[in-house]
């Protein structure tokens, strides 16, 4: 069964306010390289005090989420941006992050937790990469994965 992102998302929304974790199928290609969509599953849990590096389902309009990682907060203002995703960024506020991912699901079952060290240090090196190199590794990487 199919449901409308506003509307699967905002029940999302709701059980993570409830306390619930919740896993949920990704969709499209903004996270490449470490999520992919409509293969990896997340593990989203409530967090009351959201930082900067964490991957984040945020509300940045009424009814439009989107699962990004934060790269800024600034007076309760936050920015994210999907690391697949060469320009642009999104911005909410603090209040409209519905949760951050624990762990990273591969159709396979392994679960990479995304706040370890290794995963960290991945991501800080993937931020670093010359944009031209980044363009060009997507590309192939999406036609080929």
């Amino acid at each position: 069964m199919t449901l409308p992102n506003s509307i699967l998302l905002a029940e999302v929304n709701r059980m993570l306010q409830e306390g619930h974790p919740v896993v949920i199928m990704t969709k499209g290609n903004s996270m490449l390289p470490f999520i992919r969509g409509d293969k990896d599953n997340v593990e989203l849990v409530r967090n009351g005090n959201p930082a900067v590096d964490d991957l984040a389902l945020c509300e940045i309009a009424p009814g439009h989420y989107v699962l990004h990682r934060i790269i800024g907060i600034v007076d309760g203002d936050v920015t994210l941006k999907g690391d697949g995703n060469l320009q642009g960024t999104e911005h909410c506020r603090l209040e409209n992050v519905c949760g951050t991912v624990t762990n990273i699901i591969r159709p396979n079952g392994k679960r990479i937790a995304v706040n370890t060290a290794k995963f960290l240090r991945r991501s800080h090196l993937w931020a670093k990469v010359p944009y031209i190199v980044k363009r060009y590794g997507l590309a192939i990487y999406r036609r080929i994965a």
